[in-house]
């Protein structure tokens, strides 16, 4: 597993970031909140999680263990996968999901699409 991924930021897109790493551009899928964050040309590290499926392996990455935390949780859902689990994490920061959950709010909750 990649836990996390440090290097130049390469190329900043609607829903994911290269970072080049001793040479290897890594893909990192991420919410538009952390890709607000980067920049081309400059060092980045993100805290990433790998999805290995039967025909691909997909990195996800976060600004800290605490949101990719929560994201290997959301996983654990039935029902959810890596998209909804972004798009979950793309409306609401850690601290506003983990709120909403905790005050059972189906109001914010329904506010993810998909």
């Amino acid at each position: 597993m990649i836990a996390s991924v440090r290097g130049e930021v390469v190329e900043v897109a609607l829903d994911h970031v290269v970072i080049e790493a001793v040479g290897v551009g890594y893909r990192v899928n991420a919410t538009p909140s952390t890709l607000s964050t980067l920049r081309t040309g400059t060092e980045a590290r993100l805290i990433t999680a790998m999805i290995v499926r039967e025909d691909s392996m997909t990195l996800y990455g976060f600004t800290d263990t605490e949101t990719r935390d929560l994201f290997l949780t959301l996983l654990s859902v039935s029902g959810v996968g890596p998209r909804l689990a972004m798009a979950t994490l793309a409306v609401h920061d850690a601290g506003a999901l983990r709120q909403a959950l905790h005050d059972s709010d189906v109001t914010a909750l329904t506010r993810v699409p998909g």
